[in-house]
C-alpha cells in the first residue's frame, strides 16, 4: 500500500512539473564538465566585479553597471560598502558555486520558498552589457520552481513589498519591496542551452530584480503549504522526514506510514484540514501526526 501511494503521489508531481518545465533554448550544444566550466567563469565573474562600478537609484532601486575607465576613481562593485557584496554557496551537479549578489533593499513583507509563485520585475544582461530579457511591469505571478536554479536560490533571500493603489488604470505600484542583483554562472542559469538568440551557451549573466508579491502554494497537494514543509535553516529540497529521497514538499506521505498526509491532517469533527499550527501530535509523542509514522 505504501509503495502504491508513493508511486501515485510521485506520478502526480511529475505530471505537474512536466507541464511547467522550462524548455531548452533554441541553441543547445553538448555539455561540458561542470567543474571545469565553472572554474573559468568564476574568474571572469570576480574580474567583472572588481573592474566595474554601479549606480543605484535610491528611490526606484534600479541599478546600472559600468566599466571603470582607465585611471578612473570609481569604487568597484567588489570594494564598495554602501551595498556590501554578499555570496551564497550553492551545490549543484557536484560543484560548489559561489553566487555573488547585492541587496539594495531586503523588503518588508514575506519571503517565498523555491516552490512558490512570485511577482518579480527584472532585467537580464550578459557580462558584455547586452540586455537579453526585461520585464519592468510583470502582470502575473509565476512559479519560482519553473525558473533557472540561480533564481530559486537568490529570490527567496528577499521579501515582498506593499501594494499601493494609486491609479488602477496604470500598472500595479509597490513600495518597500526587496530589490537586488545576482551574478550567475551558467551552471545555475541556462548552461549549454540558451533562452534566445542573444544568449550563447555557457554565458554567465546578471539579473537586477524587484520582489513585489508572492503566493504561497502547495505543490504536492497534501494540504500543507510548501513553506511549512521544511524547518528553519533547511532548504525545501533537503527536508525529507521519512528518508525516501523525496522532499516533503513533493511527498504525499511525509512520514512513510502508507497514509496520505492530507488524510492525516484532517479534523475528524469538521472534515476540513487543520491549520498547520493546529495539527495535533500523537498521544505521548512530540511530532505532528503527519510526521509520526506511529500515528494515524
Amino acid at each position: 500500500m505504501n509503495r502504491f501511494l508513493k508511486a501515485f503521489g510521485l506520478l502526480s508531481i511529475i505530471t505537474l512539473f512536466a507541464a511547467c518545465k522550462k524548455d531548452d533554448g533554441p541553441n543547445t550544444v553538448p555539455p561540458r564538465d561542470y567543474a571545469v566550466q565553472y572554474a573559468t567563469e568564476k574568474v571572469d565573474i570576480e574580474n567583472y566585479l572588481k573592474t566595474h562600478y554601479m549606480v543605484v537609484d535610491p528611490v526606484t532601486l534600479d541599478a546600472v553597471f559600468f566599466a571603470i575607465p582607465e585611471g578612473g576613481t570609481q569604487t568597484s562593485i567588489w570594494d564598495q560598502t554602501e551595498y556590501p557584496l554578499r555570496n551564497k554557496i550553492v551545490n549543484s551537479n557536484s560543484v560548489d558555486y559561489t553566487v555573488y549578489y547585492l541587496v539594495f533593499n531586503e523588503g518588508v513583507g514575506e519571503a517565498a520558498t523555491r516552490a512558490d509563485n512570485v511577482l518579480v520585475a527584472y532585467s537580464g544582461t550578459l557580462f558584455s552589457g547586452v540586455q537579453f530579457d526585461s520585464q519592468p511591469y510583470p502582470q502575473s505571478l509565476s512559479p519560482l520552481y519553473n525558473s533557472i536554479e540561480g533564481w530559486q536560490e537568490i529570490i527567496p533571500l528577499f521579501k515582498t513589498g506593499i501594494y499601493v493603489d494609486v491609479d488602477p488604470s496604470n500598472p500595479a505600484t509597490f513600495e518597500g519591496y526587496g530589490a537586488g542583483a545576482m551574478f550567475l554562472p551558467s551552471g545555475l542559469a541556462y548552461y549549454n542551452s540558451s533562452p534566445s538568440s542573444a544568449v550563447s551557451a555557457y554565458d554567465s549573466m546578471i539579473f537586477t530584480f524587484k520582489m513585489y508579491q508572492l503566493q504561497y502554494t502547495d505543490v504536492d497537494g497534501d494540504g500543507i503549504l510548501n513553506k511549512f514543509e521544511t524547518a528553519d535553516g533547511i532548504d525545501l529540497n533537503d527536508y525529507d522526514t521519512d528518508g525516501d529521497d523525496l522532499p516533503n514538499y513533493l511527498d504525499t506521505d511525509d512520514d512513510g506510514d502508507g497514509h496520505f498526509t492530507k488524510n492525516e491532517i484532517e479534523d475528524p469533527e469538521t472534515g476540513d484540514s487543520y491549520d498547520f499550527d493546529e495539527i495535533p501530535t500523537c498521544t505521548g509523542g512530540t511530532l505532528k501526526k503527519h510526521l509520526d509514522p506511529a500515528c494515524f
